[in-house]
């Protein structure tokens, strides 16, 4: 049975995936969007894409942590799989602080770059504020390094159970 912290974790990483395919729909439709009125209308939207291109951006940050707990993430694992079994558990968590520290490094700076931007607006949205996007980042950054705290124990959410294969 997961205890809670893994059921907050799964629940966090969800909600991460569910806003992720939303903002990969968005940027599905306003491309759409653009062709349609571009090419069949010759009427051409100016904020298409802007919020397609933005929109893929913070998909992107908002994929990283469903990503890392289903340990999705590119990990260079070719010699983990010959390590002793308390060596690997040492190199995994050493991995997860470092990340962790990175990763919560990033998303400090993105919350900075919120207030900084909090009175630029988008080119084509003059009513939206540059600083929502820079919430996406700051949010899903912090998500990703507060999974990582919560998941540090579990060496198989950092590396793949198929660990030296190339599948």
């Amino acid at each position: 049975m997961p205890t809670p912290m893994r059921r907050f974790a799964e629940l966090l990483g969800g909600a991460w995936l569910a806003i992720s395919v939303g903002l990969l729909l968005v940027t599905v439709l306003t491309v759409l969007c653009q062709i349609a009125f571009r090419y069949l209308l010759a009427f051409p939207l100016a904020w298409t894409e802007e919020v397609s291109r933005l929109a893929l951006v913070c998909a992107v940050y908002a994929g990283l942590p469903p990503a890392y707990l289903k340990a999705e993430q590119i990990v260079v694992d070719f010699f983990v799989a010959k390590l002793p079994p308390r060596l690997f558990l040492g190199y995994v968590v050493l991995l997860k602080a470092v990340s962790a520290a990175v990763i919560g490094y990033l998303a400090i700076g993105a919350f900075l770059q919120v207030g900084a931007t909090m009175e630029m607006t988008l080119i084509a949205l003059p009513t939206v504020p540059v600083a929502v996007v820079y919430m996406v980042q700051a949010t899903a950054l912090a998500s990703f390094a507060l999974l990582i705290v919560i998941t540090w124990r579990d060496p198989w959410v950092y590396i793949p159970r198929d660990v030296g294969s190339d599948a």
